[in-house]
């Protein structure tokens, strides 16, 4: 679909002649584009299953193809753009993506239930793609704008970018639908998947940078083992429980793996994850933050979309008032590099986790659930995930060379997915559990008073690993 080259022969002149814009702006470009599949999806699960009369399993697993196939791909992702070329990695990215709205295509023509296979492959493929954007697009920005200033502000607005992605989907799905139907749900995604690889390809230069001599092969497949059995076991939990068979299985594999994992990486010469890394402070915060930032943003949307649903809003209605996180998310996103300048990255990072926990607590203590009373809730949880978000991604490759920002970003990236697969899991079933005594409002406040208490104690935490230490 794409010719994918590394384009070795470019010259460090020519990209400094065509500045870092152009990088930046298709980076975070491809990183909306890459989570279109996802979140269009996700805004037309209801229409979904009245033509393809799919079970309410077949629609969980159209959201949890892309997630489990995104959250397996980001690490390995990460040493292949360092050998592969990062620019490269993206086009590669956009081209799955691409493919998977092919095949999506393909199931719109296909006839009821036949479509929820091809659906399943669409989104799979599309995650696999965003896998290798997300991880490669991080660190062409890092490569490309390599002073403090410069790296801020690009990473700003791809951590923007993302926000949009989430958000426009449903938007970008009803306007499709309604105006020449669900089988071409997947006909924009095409569209912009191969406009913006063919720019990224020939319009924005492959930085020069160091290239891996080898390939971890072994440790990017025991990352990927670990990754998805977790994920799987989250995922399975959500619906039939802890003590389920499969999740207790897939609990021991991902345990094996894990082991098994850390010891390759600790002996491996070009490891996948240079565990040395987690010796910075600021690394291992910037991944606390954004996992449990990505928790609580997916958590927080999954119970008050069923609560929105259940009061009876309308699709539409439900994606403006959830519009009220992901605009404040995006203008969050966006300031955050100014404040990093003015007050400090670790500072915008604690006071971002303590905001998202004052939106947390004063969702779950509205005393209606109507618009006059989420707007301005969701827009202070919107203001401080964006924050934290933004300024994750940042601290995350702050204290390394720019040679480790591809794994550096990559390592971010996976602890986010995984926070962003457990969101949904582990508040679906605090909510099946709550509604056994509760009704469901009650069981909606006791999920986001949990969002509040897991924002809080990692906002403490974070800052204690963000303070200076004493000499």
């Amino acid at each position: 679909m794409f010719s994918v080259i590394s384009s070795r022969s470019v010259t460090a002149t020519a990209a400094t002649r065509r500045g870092p814009g152009w990088t930046v702006g298709f980076a975070s470009a491809a990183m909306l584009v890459s989570y279109l599949p996802f979140s269009a999806v996700n805004g037309s699960l209801g229409i979904l299953s009245d033509a393809t009369r799919a079970s309410t399993s077949d629609l969980q697993w159209l959201t949890d193809a892309f997630a489990l196939a995104l959250a397996v791909t980001v690490l390995p992702a990460g040493a292949v753009s360092e050998r592969l070329g990062r620019r490269a990695t993206v086009v590669l990215g956009l081209a799955l993506i691409a493919l998977g709205a092919v095949i999506g295509l393909t199931a719109g023509g296909s006839p009821g239930p036949v479509a929820i296979p091809l659906l399943w492959a669409a989104q799979a493929v599309a995650g696999v793609g965003g896998g290798a954007v997300m991880s490669a697009s991080l660190a062409l920005i890092t490569a490309a704008a390599p002073d403090v200033p410069a790296r801020r502000r690009g990473i700003a607005i791809w951590a923007a970018a993302v926000t949009c992605g989430l958000g426009v989907g449903p938007f970008l799905a009803a306007a499709v639908i309604e105006t020449v139907g669900l089988r071409w749900l997947f006909a924009p995604i095409l569209v912009l998947a191969v406009a913006t690889g063919a720019t990224g390809h020939f319009l924005v230069p492959e930085p020069l940078s160091a290239r891996r001599s080898s390939v971890d092969v072994a440790g990017m497949l025991l990352s990927a083992l670990t990754v998805g059995a977790v994920v799987a076991a989250v995922i399975r939990a959500g619906s039939t429980g802890w003590s389920d068979a499969f999740v207790v299985e897939m609990l021991a594999i991902a345990l094996v793996g894990l082991a098994a994992f850390l010891l390759r990486e600790h002996r491996a010469a070009d490891p996948v994850l240079p565990l040395t890394m987690f010796s910075s402070r600021r690394f291992t915060a910037a991944g606390l933050a954004a996992a449990t930032m990505l928790f609580s943003i997916v958590g927080a949307v999954f119970v008050l979309s069923l609560l929105l649903d259940c009061d009876g809003d309308s699709e539409i209605g439900i994606a403006l008032q959830l519009g009220c996180l992901f605009a404040a998310n995006a203008v969050a996103s966006l300031a955050a590099a100014t404040l990093q300048a003015r007050i400090g990255a670790a500072r915008v990072l604690g006071g971002g986790l303590f905001v998202a926990a004052a939106g947390a607590a004063f969702l779950a203590t509205a005393g209606e659930y109507d618009v006059a009373h989420l707007a301005w809730r969701l827009a202070l949880f919107g203001l401080g995930s964006g924050l934290v978000m933004s300024t994750a991604s940042a601290l995350a490759v702050s204290d390394l060379p720019p040679a480790s920002a591809g794994p550096a970003g990559a390592a971010n990236n996976a602890l986010r997915q995984l926070g962003a697969a457990l969101g949904a899991a582990v508040l679906g079933s605090v909510l099946a559990a709550q509604l056994t005594s509760q009704d469901f409002t009650s069981a909606v406040r006791t999920c986001l008073l949990v969002l509040t208490g897991v924002l809080t104690v990692t906002a403490v935490t974070c800052t204690a690993l963000l303070l200076p230490r004493r000499r």
